[in-house]
């Protein structure tokens, strides 16, 4: 089964690369026959996705401009958008108590048998 691409992109079959989502120019008829404008409510967050992705290369320079200009909440936002603010965060293993049985082997060994 092959996948569909569209813009490079995989998209899923049956909703012709466009995500359920149909042009301003387009109208569906609803249950009803009435004309519906915009996604369907199944469809939103793809609607939303594929729009914030398109505006995103603007949203951004305008968070860098301000940054510049020296708004804290846009620098706080950017940093936290390009994980700058997590550093290196080393991801710690929880470590299992010792079994009875550790235990008492390393006391054996540790401990020779007095007589």
């Amino acid at each position: 089964m092959e996948r569909k691409r569209v813009a490079g992109r995989f998209v899923r079959q049956g909703l012709d690369g466009d995500g359920g989502v149909q042009g301003a120019g387009e109208k569906a008829a609803g249950a009803d026959g009435a004309a519906v404008k915009g996604p369907r409510p199944k469809f939103c967050r793809t609607f939303t996705r594929a729009r914030v992705a398109e505006a995103l290369p603007e949203i951004v320079e305008r968070f860098v401009e301000e940054a510049k200009k020296g708004s804290i909440a846009h620098a706080k936002m950017l940093a936290n958008l390009g994980g700058l603010d997590r550093g290196e965060i080393q991801e710690t293993t929880k470590r299992r108590g010792k079994s009875a049985v550790q235990k008492l082997l390393e006391k054996m060994t540790r401990e020779p048998e007095k007589k």
